[in-house]
């Protein structure tokens, strides 16, 4: 045994090298552990993982390299989206209770067997993102936080009699139903381009994403 050792030495010497950097490599690519910052606040690796993961998931197709970036980009700007409605949405006093945050939860397909909330079900795909029920609930309170405010954005806002005035009268309703949505497509865009502009944001790879509204 210690013949073979010393035999070999070098080549044992560059494995345990290997391994012990490619253990730090997800430090040395977000040396701080986390892949963004929205005024101040980290959004943290851990959270991007389980995101990217989840999103993987649910692709049910062979994934190239372009399209992990792609997926990883997604998984970014949705989470600088949240943490930037989440900011916003304090000062419009938004709070999500806890019943809301249960009723949510209880609410979401998949996490139900036979349509009734299943806890294990629950708990086992917590486990196989890897994050506590603490840190999955206070990114399901951002998300709720985000889904309010675009609901309160977009019912302040109302279609002019002059906008109305060249629509066909054939199936008015239904291109009223359009023009609105699409303007209000744009006024929120709009308005989350100028609070992008307010915001100090860092991403840590900036070549992976550029903040953007995902409507």
């Amino acid at each position: 045994m210690m013949n073979f050792l010393r035999k070999h030495k070098n080549i044992i010497f560059v494995i345990t090298i290997a391994a012990f950097i490619s253990s730090f490599l997800p430090n040395l690519f977000y040396p701080k552990n986390y892949v963004a910052k929205v005024n101040g606040v980290k959004i943290p690796l851990k959270i991007l993982n389980s995101i990217t993961k989840s999103i993987k998931t649910e692709t049910n197709k062979k994934l190239t390299e372009k399209d992990l970036n792609e997926i990883q980009t997604r998984a970014i700007n949705l989470l600088v989206e949240n943490e930037i409605f989440y900011q916003q949405s304090k000062s419009y006093g938004i709070i999500v209770t806890d019943k809301e945050l249960k009723t949510y939860l209880h609410n979401s397909e998949i996490f139900k067997n036979n349509n009734i909330f299943d806890k294990q079900k629950y708990h086992s795909f917590l486990k196989y993102i890897q994050l506590t029920p603490k840190e999955y609930e206070v990114f399901t309170r951002k998300q709720i936080c985000k889904d309010k405010l675009k609901i309160i954005i977009l019912n302040s806002i109302k279609l002019w009699n002059y906008e109305l005035t060249n629509s066909p009268k054939q199936n008015f309703p239904a291109m009223k139903n359009n023009l609105a949505r699409k303007k209000a497509h744009l006024i929120l865009d709009d308005w989350y381009s100028n609070i992008l502009k307010n915001c100090k944001i860092r991403i840590v790879n900036e070549e992976l994403t550029r903040p953007r509204l995902d409507l």
